[in-house]
């Protein structure tokens, strides 16, 4: 049989013999190019995913296919469990207080200093052990999120239950908690806030275009003595910014139902001062770090 007739042979047996034979795909430059590809791509998706490398070419796993699914099982369990344990960041209250000097907002220098407690003092513990103990603070990163005029995105939660404090309340932020996933170093916490938007928003935003304003922290009360919010704002080019509200966190709007829509400052005010907006955080950003120079102190007594 000549070799011909042999290839036609293997292609009717469902064969394509590629091993050493290069071809338009199968060749050392294509398949570079791919790996580079994946890797960039990889890179770019960080900060959005879980991102993990297992190297099939490695003596450990090369020809052991079912090594190399072990290995792979192995590491969707362990997020499966991070998930579902849920580590948070937080810090011994007694720090934070110190830093805080009996004070309920803190701006510039002093606000970073807040971060930088996080930094020095910081810990990942499960949060349903943190929440059961008021020797910790949690971060909570949050962001403000402006159009280009500087009109606020003024929010309704909505949350999975309804004994939440936060359920139906009007917030100014969309934020959450710092989870072990978003690391271990400084950037942590502007990681955090970077996913949250993304979760709660579908805003995809860099880290560059976040401006950080200052820090909440209320010392007293049963829920706000452990959060403390790590406040961030968000500006847009334009006027028109396409907000797409997460069902999991937001309502959109139907007959009377409620929803987020761009407010002016004076309109965020007004809700203070009539006590419409009564979510603590919220009010304290209006009064100390949105309309400060704006406003009198006067007007919210």
């Amino acid at each position: 049989m000549t070799a011909s007739a042999e290839d036609s042979l293997e292609r009717e047996k469902g064969y394509l013999p590629v091993e050493e034979v290069a071809g338009s795909i199968m060749n050392l430059e294509v398949l570079e190019q791919m790996l580079k590809t994946t890797r960039k791509t990889a890179k770019r998706l960080a900060r959005h995913f879980r991102v993990y490398s297992v190297d099939t070419s490695a003596s450990e796993l090369r020809s052991h296919p079912q090594r190399t699914a072990e290995t792979v099982a192995d590491l969707a369990l362990d997020v499966i469990e991070e998930q579902l344990r849920e580590d948070i960041l937080c810090v011994p209250t007694e720090a934070l207080t110190a830093v805080f000097n009996g004070n309920t907002c803190l701006q510039g220098a002093a606000a970073f200093a807040v971060s930088d407690c996080f930094i020095r003092n910081g810990q990942f513990l499960p949060r349903e052990e943190v929440e059961q103990k008021k020797e910790f603070v949690q971060a909570l990163p949050v962001v403000v999120v402006r159009n280009k005029s500087g009109d606020v995105l003024r929010l309704r939660r909505k949350e999975t239950s309804e004994t939440n404090l936060l359920h139906q309340k009007i917030v100014i932020w969309a934020g959450g908690h710092v989870r072990s996933e978003d690391g271990s170093n400084g950037e942590a916490i502007l990681r955090a806030a970077l996913r949250e938007l993304q979760e709660e928003l579908r805003l995809s935003v860099e880290a560059n275009e976040l401006n950080f304003l200052g820090s909440v922290y209320f010392q007293t009360g049963e829920r706000t003595s452990k959060h403390v919010a790590l406040v961030y704002e968000w500006r847009a080019d334009t006027d028109d910014v396409a907000v797409a509200l997460s069902s999991a966190e937001f309502f959109e709007r139907r007959g009377t139902s409620l929803s987020g829509s761009f407010v002016t400052i004076s309109e965020l005010v007004s809700d203070v001062v009539k006590a419409k907006v009564d979510e603590p955080w919220s009010g304290e950003i209006v009064r100390e770090l949105l309309a400060a120079t704006i406003y009198p102190p006067r007007l919210f007594e």
